[in-house]
């Protein structure tokens, strides 16, 4: 959206067709597919799709990752957690009751990024900044970011998280710091001035 005339153009399509399926930016700016089943049938277990999909914004590309221990459509939510995980949960609740087919259980899918290697340390960051202010953030592991962003943590409800935003900040990189640019402003919070 970035560019003077945006256009939509195809891009390959996921390797499992799914309804009520729930999209979650990452940290890292890729995108977690989870549940969803081949048909509209909302609570159609039999035509669950379990495994998660990941879509590479680099290389714009799905590729396929661990599969779910339950079905997740309708009434299924999946959610970036503070520690970079993602909670994957419910299910069901379509006619009534205690259905057979409600999931009334959770679980927890770990991304790739969080087996690189250990995590960096931030030991010190203020808790509030000021539009196009200047973020000055202590990491003994300085030298080893490769990006920083704001992401919000979203609010899903039916398959649909129109609250999720992940946006990249400028950076430099000090001894054991990093000086990070806030966004200009609110209406176009991507674009840096």
């Amino acid at each position: 959206m970035t560019q003077p005339s945006p256009r939509w153009r195809q891009t390959p399509s996921m390797a499992f067709a799914r309804t009520y399926h729930t999209l979650t930016i990452l940290p890292d700016g890729e995108v977690l597919v989870t549940g969803g089943g081949n048909t509209t049938d909302a609570v159609g277990v039999n035509g669950a799709a379990l495994p998660a999909e990941i879509w590479s914004p680099a290389t714009e590309t799905w590729t396929v990752m661990a599969s779910m221990s339950k079905p997740r459509l309708y009434h299924s939510t999946a959610l970036l957690m503070p520690d970079a995980r993602v909670l994957v949960l419910g299910g069901g609740r379509f006619n009534g009751v205690n259905e057979p087919t409600d999931q009334l259980s959770s679980q927890f899918y770990s991304p790739p990024y969080l087996f690189g290697g250990p995590r960096p340390t931030i030991t010190s960051a203020p808790a509030t900044t000021t539009y196009g202010g200047t973020i000055d953030i202590q990491t003994p592991d300085a030298s080893r970011i490769a990006g920083v962003s704001f992401i919000r943590l979203g609010s899903v409800t039916h398959a649909i998280d129109m609250d999720q935003r992940l946006v990249p900040l400028a950076f430099t990189v000090g001894s054991g710091s990093l000086s990070v640019q806030a966004p200009a402003n609110a209406s176009r919070p991507w674009r840096r001035s």
